[in-house]
């Protein structure tokens, strides 16, 4: 039922229950001076009561329906700047497209190794090209990775080796003993883009495909989520800050996984130390 069709019925309801008990006070006073009393044919009376009482209750399905109508139209309605996904192939898909292009990126990694996963085999692909594309407009891409893994540490080191001569690349590493009691932290990837800033909020990306995360697209959230950032960034240690290779993060990676030090790409790191 229509909006208007439910004021009309309520309404409705309304003036006939009133007609009736004007209609009922009226006889029963001038029943008072009467010796016999009007009749009122009580099959007409329960036909106008029955009447009365479906106008009320069409009034009142009416107005439970057009509640209910709002209420799930608001609560499937998206929230204002932010983009929900429920798979990491969606995902992964709309992190490619924010990334590249982006003026700055500042994420933090804690999903798996490149080789686990192949839609995030995909991103990093794109994403390296587009890094050492130099009519690229990216200048900063900050990346702050766990290495929970030997895998990982390797191919954090690997990322380092190729992409830290373009200049515009830094990678740093949690120390796994400050982070440990956090146990599963959400992943955060912050892009300046075409004048606006994006943030992605996401658990690290698994293999089952199924993987809720969201697109936050409003400046004010988006500038306290890159000064949050900022924090870990300067809490973490470095591997290299563009063209800079430290000695913070080398040193802790080999400390977690010993066997890094035959790594190729930890050599040639290693060789080309600044600090």
């Amino acid at each position: 039922m229509s909006d208007d069709g439910t004021r009309l019925a309520g309404k409705l309801s309304i003036w006939l229950a009133s007609l009736f008990a004007i209609v009922a006070l009226i006889v029963g006073l001038i029943n008072l001076f009467l010796d016999e009393p009007v009749p009122v044919p009580l099959d007409l009376v329960a036909g106008y009561l029955l009447g009365t009482l479906a106008s009320f209750i069409a009034y009142v399905y009416g107005r439970s329906e057009l509640i209910l109508e709002r209420q799930d139209r608001l609560l499937h309605q998206p929230a204002r700047g932010v983009q929900v996904f429920t798979t990491s192939e969606e995902f992964l898909r709309k992190l490619v497209e924010i990334t590249v292009g982006a003026s700055t990126v500042s994420t933090l990694n804690l999903s798996p190794a490149k080789g686990e996963h192949p839609e995030l085999d995909r991103y990093f692909e794109v994403v390296h090209s587009s890094i050492k594309n130099r009519k690229s407009p990216l200048r900063s891409f900050r990346s702050i990775a766990s290495v929970d893994t030997v895998q990982k540490s390797a191919w954090l080191v690997e990322r380092s080796c190729e992409l830290h001569q373009t200049g515009r690349v830094s990678f740093a590493i949690f120390d796994q003993d400050r982070i440990r009691p956090l146990l599963h932290p959400l992943s955060l990837h912050i892009t300046y883009k075409n004048g606006n800033i994006y943030v992605f909020i996401f658990p690290p990306v698994n293999l089952t495909g199924s993987m809720d995360s969201i697109l936050i697209s409003d400046p004010v959230l988006g500038k306290a989520m890159l000064d949050y950032y900022n924090l870990l960034w300067h809490d973490s240690l470095k591997i290299n800050e563009g063209r800079q290779v430290r000695s913070q993060g080398l040193d802790r990676i080999v400390q977690l996984n010993p066997e890094i030090d035959a790594n190729p790409f930890y050599q040639s790191l290693r060789k080309g130390l600044t600090l």
